[in-house]
């Protein structure tokens, strides 16, 4: 059985080529003869092909790697490409056995604002279910936004009873030990056997204003989505609560609907069926289904909120010494938050921007989207010379569902930034080059169909600080 090994004090990272999709891999080399494996994510985008058969053959090999051993499973946040692995390969996990599992504070049941985000997140979800069976009658309304949507977050918003994030987050946290919830800031967390490594969680941030911003230039209300009586989402659900399909199912009261029932017409009334018989055919004329339309926006605003609850960590491997930087899918809110985070005890002094200067593999956050990379305050400070980055990326998919993944801009600035040492997964390494940086990080790197790992060693302590 070949496991996989890093050297003593380093890192070897195998990113997984199952599709758009993340599941990383991380191997520290604790000393001679013993290894501290790290999971971080699982999970691929829903309707891609072989998912099932793809993501067994994942998790196997994960279980060959570790000796079927985790010493600490990551979960970032609740969307299917980073946990739908639990649910299609549950079988090979029931296999492994895990010490620890971290997840952000937004999934802790007894928190307050997570409590609240959970349920405004239902609420939303239930929304854009009905507007699918709308549009599932009527596929000219079947928007690509709702489609973005449904393939973040499971099969049920297509068909009830099939799987979904909650069910895979909730099978994560009843499976094994019981969970550590994450905050950002204080102690940084270790793992015994490996002290002098340390995992700084960055985010989510703890305050809703962070995370409901999900672009420099967006603004939004107070709370994570826009209160259930107001806004977007108040009017989105009354025009819900009052559509004709739904009346018998849900009757809406008074007042949640968006007109007074003054206002109602029956479609059996004498001069409503002289119209309909009048216009029979134009069906651009009918309004029946325009309510249907905000749930695109509700989708892409519900997908930004969460992306940017993820958990981010920045691992040190040793005191002032190489970072590797995962944020899962965090977005602008995330990021700015960072720079208000403090340390305790030894760690006092270290800042973001601090452990950015120090990044050396970057895993790019949302598949390399236009905002999952702050500029200034994120990509700018990662200006170690050593920089690898790896993208989780399947670019005929993102063609398809007309996503621009990877943002040519970032993309450029990505290969710029780490010189030609880029990553990605569909892609796999960079081509063999005459270029010095490009043929040292190959000669560190390996690569097989279904994955890509690169070894990254601890800088020698005459040239820490």
């Amino acid at each position: 059985m070949t496991r996989l090994k890093a050297p003593v004090g380093g890192c070897t990272v195998r990113m997984y080529r199952q599709g758009l999709g993340d599941c990383f891999l991380l191997a520290f080399g604790a000393d001679r003869k013993s290894q501290k494996y790290v999971l971080i994510d699982c999970g691929v985008l829903l309707g891609t092909s072989n998912a099932e058969d793809t993501m067994r053959k994942v998790v196997r090999d994960i279980h060959q790697a570790t000796g079927g051993h985790l010493d600490v499973l990551v979960v970032t946040h609740e969307h299917w490409d980073h946990v739908s692995g639990f649910m299609q390969a549950r079988k090979e996990f029931e296999k492994l056995t895990v010490d620890q599992v971290w997840l952000s504070w937004a999934e802790n049941p007894s928190n307050p604002l997570a409590r609240e985000l959970r349920e405004r997140r239902k609420a939303a979800l239930q929304g854009v279910r009905m507007a699918l069976s709308v549009a599932a009658a009527a596929p000219s309304l079947f928007t690509s936004r709702i489609m973005s949507l449904s393939s973040f977050y499971g099969s049920d918003l297509g068909a009830t009873g099939r799987a979904t994030t909650e069910d895979a987050l909730e099978w994560v946290k009843g499976h094994w030990t019981a969970p550590r919830y994450c905050d950002p800031g204080g102690s940084p967390l270790a793992l015994d056997g490996l002290p002098e490594v340390k995992f700084y969680v960055l985010g989510p941030p703890a305050t809703a204003s962070y995370i409901r911003k999900s672009s420099p230039s967006r603004r939004t209300a107070e709370v994570y989505l826009d209160d259930a009586s107001s806004g977007t989402l108040g009017l989105y659900l009354a025009a819900l609560g009052s559509a004709p399909m739904w009346r018998h199912a849900s009757p809406a009261k008074e007042g949640f609907k968006p007109f007074s029932t003054a206002y109602e017409r029956g479609p059996y009334e004498p001069d409503i069926q002289e119209m309909c018989s009048k216009y029979q055919g134009e069906a651009w004329r009918t309004i029946d289904a325009d309510w249907t339309g905000a749930a695109g926006e509700l989708a892409l605003k519900l997908d930004a909120h969460t992306n940017n609850t993820s958990m981010v960590l920045a691992i040190e491997l040793a005191p002032r010494d190489k970072v590797l930087l995962f944020p899962g899918d965090a977005q602008v809110g995330n990021w700015l938050s960072w720079d208000e985070v403090r340390w305790a005890g030894q760690a006092s002094d270290i800042t973001a921007k601090d452990l950015l200067e120090r990044t050396v593999l970057y895993k790019v956050g949302h598949h390399g989207s236009h905002n999952a990379t702050l500029r200034d305050k994120g990509l700018e400070r990662m200006i170690n010379e050593e920089l690898v980055a790896f993208i989780p990326i399947d670019r005929s998919i993102a063609r398809e569902m007309r996503w621009r993944m990877p943002h040519e801009p970032l993309h450029e600035r990505l290969k710029e930034k780490t010189l030609g040492r880029l990553v990605l997964s569909d892609a796999g390494l960079p081509q063999a080059s005459d270029d010095a940086a490009v043929e040292s990080f190959r000669r560190q790197s390996a690569q097989t169909e279904l994955y890509t790992e690169y070894t990254i060693n601890p800088w020698k302590s005459e040239n820490k600080e």
